[in-house]
């Protein structure tokens, strides 16, 4: 009835607990599609080893052509009715499938999507859709749910998660849409099909239960590229690809500055390697007001907090006075020095950069740092600058 598709690919740490929260999913009518996208370590092995395990697994080795072409060569292997995705490296709840299923059914919806743990080491935080539990018909789609579907009027604020490994699919509503997907796309490769899916669906249901554990890899989102060309020409790919989808589909709900908001999210923190010219800025980007060679403190040491710290030692663009953030103790297991906010007051600075790429949670941090700080010394970034146009084209978004 569920065909789940698992594309892996160099996980052999992670690989067995996914496959062991599948086969002992409760829901038993299922066939789990690996498809070990030319794996180098030992997930060949593994995968082999728990084909020959359960029945209901099937096995395809392919040679490494990304996760997109994975997705794609699982979904025409799968016989499912519905379609689901999981992660190779993630792992899911034992009802998980069982409650998703009889959602469909009871409320006879295409998609059926729950809230997801974010796991990173030995901490789990509970996150959830920013919609209303419930189910949604066509008309409530385009009043209730598509205006703020990626993004809300903030920047940045999540609507519907675009993972398609939180939601259960009917197959005739998915299946076009993730063959379409361009299999160059590297970053955003969710999106790329999960929203297009979404504009042209006819119902959902949203769970407010977490049944999925989304393991957080932030080394792999840290790392800087080394080829700065090629890695903003993806981001292009990806941002034009599915810019034409809402253009063609834009009758139904015109998503296309949504779309915008979802790609600048993405290479906001990456601007050291995707923002062409950023060396030759006389201001740390997008801080207008932080001038080159400022004493600054950085507040928020998530992904972007510390690319930013990398860029900044790296390049020696301002002087780096202190780097700081509420879950310092955690974060300290990096090679940073990161420490509690309230040591602020110990450091002579020109500038407290908040590296925070949420709205909500950015505002709330300008807020209480004003009230503590001199104000004219706390930056945010200028959501102006980043929606300029010298701004998109050094990206390469127009």
């Amino acid at each position: 009835m569920i065909s789940i598709i698992v594309p892996v690919y160099n996980i052999e740490k992670y690989l067995p607990r996914c496959l062991d929260s599948l086969i002992g999913q409760s829901f038993l009518d299922i066939e789990i599609i690996i498809v070990d996208d030319g794996s180098t370590d030992g997930c060949y092995y593994i995968c082999e080893e728990y084909g020959r395990k359960d029945p209901r697994i099937v096995v395809i080795h392919k040679t490494n052509g990304g996760l997109v072409s994975a997705r794609k060569v699982g979904m025409k292997a799968a016989r499912g009715e519905y379609i689901a995705y999981v992660d190779g490296d993630d792992w899911i709840e034992p009802q998980m499938y069982e409650q998703m299923y009889q959602k469909m059914i009871e409320e006879n919806v295409d998609i059926v999507m729950c809230g997801r743990f974010e796991d990173v080491a030995d901490t789990s935080k509970k996150v959830f859709h920013g919609v209303k539990e419930g189910r949604y018909k066509k008309q409530e789609l385009q009043k209730l749910v598509y205006p703020k579907m990626i993004s809300g009027d903030t920047f940045f604020e999540w609507g519907i998660f675009p993972g398609l490994w939180d939601k259960l699919f009917r197959r005739d509503c998915i299946e076009m849409f993730q063959l379409a997907v361009d299999d160059r796309i590297a970053m955003g490769e969710d999106a790329a099909c999960t929203y297009p899916c979404l504009l042209n669906t006819n119902s959902i249901y949203v769970i407010h239960e977490c049944l999925y554990h989304y393991r957080q890899n932030e080394s792999s989102m840290v790392r800087k590229s080394t080829e700065p060309e090629k890695e903003r020409k993806k981001f292009c790919i990806l941002y034009q690809s599915v810019y034409n989808v809402l253009e063609k589909n834009k009758y139904i709900y015109d998503l296309r500055e949504q779309w915008k908001k979802y790609v600048l999210f993405l290479m906001v923190p990456r601007a050291d390697t995707l923002l062409e010219g950023i060396e030759c800025l006389d201001y740390l980007f997008p801080f207008p007001e932080v001038r080159k060679g400022s004493n600054i403190i950085i507040y928020g040491m998530g992904v972007y907090g510390q690319r930013l710290y990398q860029y900044i030692k790296r390049t020696g663009f301002c002087n780096l006075v202190a780097a700081v953030d509420q879950n310092y103790a955690v974060l300290n297991k990096k090679e940073m020095l990161i420490e509690a906010p309230e040591n602020i007051v110990h450091y002579n600075y020109d500038a407290i950069v908040i590296a925070i790429s949420f709205a909500k949670a950015r505002t709330a941090v300008y807020r209480e740092l004003c009230r503590l700080y001199f104000p004219d010394k706390i930056h945010n970034m200028s959501e102006e600058l980043i929606f300029s146009d010298e701004i998109q084209k050094r990206f390469g978004i127009i």
